[in-house]
């Protein structure tokens, strides 16, 4: 086995007395999609918070591609190959498709902001490269045709998309999806689901949160579950189905009675 894209070791997390991750430790092969999962206030969205800077653990470490990456800022993991999405949208309504999208190109651009004041030569040829990148990013993605319009506007399931390519525009090496599928009908989640395997097919590993288990089940490599802050189970999609504990994680004492009787 090669080195995983991404290693968490014993990561814990505290607020107040509250224990959120217990030396929780997984790793994410390159490219792979690997779904962390589990019942609500199981740890999930508090871990992928670790990883991506907005919480610094007190105990723990996270290595991508070898290199710790805990306590950097977002633009920083970006730079390094690292993007996000969110459970609740971070769209910027008023701005358009393409500008939204553009957005995501912010971290990793080399143009600082006396370049971009007096419009020199090497911002003008910068920006319109982020421009053309975003556009094939819009293209990829099934939105060109919305390219102008204020994301706002967009349906529900197509802002989704937006903050997405967003975050895929960059080409990152490894993204961090907190619930893609939240709040989308069966179509929606159908066609993210073949978004979603398409990302992988471009050799793009993702670390996926999501409550919709027909799509973890159906488009995960990996699967690692979480109770209570603490794993208690990874495998393939078929090997953690099959789980006595995480079984019992989801349907709680009526799988405790079943096993008894």
């Amino acid at each position: 086995m090669t080195q995983p894209i991404l290693a968490l070791e014993g990561l814990c997390m505290n607020f107040g007395g509250m224990q959120a991750l217990s030396e929780v430790s997984f790793a994410a092969q390159a490219g792979r999609i690997t779904a962390v999962i589990g019942p609500n206030g199981a740890g999930k969205t508090t871990a992928i918070n670790c990883i991506s800077g907005i919480y610094r653990p007190p105990r723990g470490e996270a290595y991508f591609e070898g290199q710790s990456m805990l306590g950097l800022a977002s633009h920083q993991l970006a730079r390094r190959g690292v993007t996000r999405t969110f459970q609740n949208l971070q769209v910027f309504t008023h701005m358009s498709v393409l500008e939204n999208v553009m957005v995501g190109l912010h971290g990793v651009t080399k143009r600082e902001f006396l370049w971009a004041l007096f419009r020199l030569p090497g911002f003008q040829a910068e920006e319109r490269q982020v421009m053309e990148q975003a556009r094939e990013m819009l293209e990829f993605l099934d939105l060109a045709e919305m390219a102008a319009l204020p994301a706002g506007q967009l349906a529900y399931g197509d802002q989704k998309r937006v903050e997405l390519a967003r975050a895929l525009v960059s080409r990152p090496r490894l993204m961090l999806l907190d619930e893609p599928a939240a709040g989308l009908n069966a179509a929606e989640t159908e066609s993210m689901a073949r978004t979603l395997r398409a990302i992988r097919d471009q050799g793009i590993s993702l670390l996926l949160i999501e409550h919709d288990m027909s799509l973890v089940m159906g488009i995960s490599d990996w699967v690692v579950v979480l109770d209570h802050g603490c794993k208690i189970a990874e495998g393939t999609p078929a090997q953690v189905q099959a789980h006595p504990e995480v079984i019992c994680a989801y349907l709680g004492g009526a799988a405790e009675a079943g096993a008894d009787a």
